[in-house]
């Protein structure tokens, strides 16, 4: 990440021979002892023999360079710009030699005016090379972005997602399962061995202690930048210090699949030719209809550093990545694209564009022909002088997870949750999960087609399969939206139906039964529950979605309708309004959608008073009824 900052600062200490006036060896091994009592964390010790160095050799600007660079890369910006201050004011030509450096460390520390103050110090000359240039160009346009602090301040909250999930070691590359409910990420273990770990979102949303994946996702080479699809079937990631003969089977850093089995995740498997090359090639990101495959590279073509490609699948293959093009890109890296469910929102990390500091997170928007509006920086308290990469994003479009070295986390890179300020939030979608199958056998239904036409302006049209092996299908779509889906297959009577995208949920559930040709059920009825929702408090939830899962387990597959009956007075409204809310909540969890559910109310007074229209029933009561095809009766 610091490449550029200390070829800048070697270029100019090129010209410093003459400054050599102390003996080497010996600043040196005081250098690496220094860093060496830093490292083992005697911080105040390694601090002091920094102060010795300096006061040993007070005009030489290789010291200086060597504890601001040291402190730099610390992330110790304050401490850097005082060594490098220091060097500007103790050295012949030091403001000239050390305007760079200076500048970037009172921009990375959040102290703008002094950073602009120390850039225009620096003086070119006909010997200057390009990217030295091009370095402080960039730096200028940083400043002025980071001054301009409270246009680009939004008021969201960020929080670390706490020790559970954070260690001492660099945590990062996070990815949320909204199936599974857990986060799985990188960790870099003394800044060497990369491997994934995952935790678990229980139902109080605390994290549960991280745990290594193990074999066979994990191994002796560096694992990282992993990405699931939505179905939680595949996994696509980043496996580094790979060589072969062939070179782009194994190109040094490529991308590997694995697939989801009943005894855990597959053996990986890296990518073709057309997507791995001898360059780079990891920080993967597929789409939610599983299409398109977004990754950085820094293969030929692109324009400068690390890219983000694309790469689309057609025809069962995947076609030859395509450069996102100069408002994605620029001629430093961009690293960690995500796109979000809604297809069209790509938000990513880069050092080439003006931001806070080091690396910021972007966002932009895919047009109708395809091309990208140009990248927006998500500002303040998302960013910050920090290096901030990007993670991935909750289905509603106002979340999402990043990693950051920002102060006050618990080590090195740390995952954060932030909300996405409203003017780049993505489309809010819902997973729809569907599974088709023999209504008589109850065996699956593979290879069915599916066809989905929007009722409704903000729907999307979609045409799909079911999968060839469990029969399941699944789609991202657009939320509080209404749909025509039809089915069909050869040997099973094709079926219509509506279907009602919730406006709150993140994953929709559905199934289908399917009847072999000539196959007539009946329809019976029966009552399955009686609850009271009189005595109903929010800590009974859990119970009353374990009694419904148990009284309707019976007849999963088999329902047609759902009746609530309920008996109330006036004065029962709130209550019976919160309680018919958490068993709504409870039919979404096992798939039921508000289409197949129907609540009748009943004032007991009325009863009371002779109307024979009501039935008699007790007060505070909910009775629970069902439709269903009996597949043992026929006519």
């Amino acid at each position: 990440m610091l490449r550029i900052f200390f070829t800048s600062i070697c270029f100019l200490l090129t010209f410093l021979s003459s400054y050599a006036q102390f003996n080497e060896s010996a600043a040196d091994r005081k250098y690496r002892r220094a860093a060496q009592l830093y490292h083992k964390g005697q911080i105040k010790k390694a601090d002091g023999v920094f102060k010795e160095l300096v006061s040993s050799s007070p005009r030489n600007p290789q010291i200086y360079s060597n504890i601001g660079r040291h402190y730099y890369d610390q992330n110790r910006f304050q401490d850097a710009a005082y060594y490098f201050e220091m060097g500007s004011k103790s050295v012949a030509n030091g403001k000239q030699i050390f305007a760079l450096p200076l500048a970037k460390a009172y921009y990375r520390a959040g102290i703008q005016e002094r950073a602009a103050a120390a850039l225009r110090e620096f003086r070119k000359s006909a010997s200057t090379p390009a990217f030295l240039l091009q370095e402080v160009q960039q730096l200028q346009k940083s400043i002025e972005f980071s001054r301009l602090v409270t246009y680009n301040t939004h008021n969201v909250k960020v929080e670390n997602l706490g020790m559970a999930v954070n260690s001492a070691y660099d945590d990062y590359a996070p990815s949320f399962s909204p199936l599974n409910q857990d986060l799985v990420f990188t960790r870099k273990v003394n800044g060497i061995d990369e491997n994934f770990f995952v935790s678990h979102l229980d139902t109080c949303l605390f994290w549960s202690v991280a745990a290594d994946m193990g074999f066979p996702l994990n191994s002796s080479s560096p694992e990282s930048f992993q990405n699931r699809a939505y179905n939680d079937k595949y996994m696509i990631y980043q496996k580094s210090d790979n060589r072969s003969v062939n070179g782009w089977e194994r190109g040094g850093s490529d991308l590997y699949l694995s697939y989801a089995t009943r005894q855990g995740w597959s053996e990986p498997r890296p990518f073709g030719y057309t997507i791995n090359t001898t360059a780079f090639e990891g920080m993967p990101s597929l789409s939610a209809d599983e299409t398109a495959l977004y990754f950085v590279s820094d293969r030929p073509g692109g324009y400068g550093g690390k890219d983000i490609w694309v790469s689309h699948f057609v025809n069962g293959k995947w076609q030859v990545p395509k450069n996102l093009g100069p408002n994605i890109n620029t001629e430093r890296d961009e690293i960690a694209p995500n796109i979000a469910a809604d297809g069209k929102s790509l938000f990513f990390s880069s050092n080439g564009r003006p931001g806070l500091g080091g690396y910021d997170i972007y966002t932009s928007k895919m047009l109708a022909d395809s091309s990208w509006t140009l990248a927006v920086n998500l500002g303040n308290p998302v960013n910050s002088s920090f290096d901030e990469i990007a993670g991935s994003l909750d289905l509603d479009g106002q979340k999402m997870y990043f990693s950051s070295d920002k102060a006050g986390g618990y080590g090195g890179l740390d995952i954060y949750k932030a909300e996405i300020p409203k003017p780049f939030q993505p489309r809010p979608m819902t997973i729809v999960y569907g599974k088709l199958f023999d209504f008589e056998t109850q065996n699956v239904v593979t290879n069915a087609f599916i066809q989905l036409d929007a009722l409704s302006l903000e729907g999307i049209d979609a045409t799909l399969w079911s999968n060839k092996g469990d029969g399941s299908f699944y789609i991202a779509l657009p939320r509080n939206t209404k749909y025509l889906i039809n089915i069909e297959h050869a040997y099973f009577q094709a079926i219509s139906d509506t279907l009602a995208v919730s406006t709150a949920q993140d994953i929709d559930t559905i199934q289908y039964p399917l009847y072999v040709n000539g196959y007539v059920p009946v329809q019976q009825e029966a009552v399955v529950g009686n609850f009271r929702f009189d005595k109903y408090g929010p800590e009974q939830e859990d119970s009353i979605c374990l009694q419904l899962n148990e009284v309707l387990q019976p007849y999963s597959g088999k329902m047609v309708g759902i009746q609530v009956d309920c008996y109330y007075e006036l004065s029962d409204s709130a209550q019976l309004r919160t309680f018919k809310e958490a068993v709504m909540q409870c039919f979404y969890k096992m798939g039921i959608g508000e289409d197949y559910v129907q609540f009748t109310y009943w004032e007991t007074k009325k009863a009371l008073n002779k109307d024979t229209t009501a039935p008699s029933q007790e007060r505070g009561s909910a009775i629970v009824k069902i439709e269903y095809l009996d597949p043992q009766k026929q006519e």
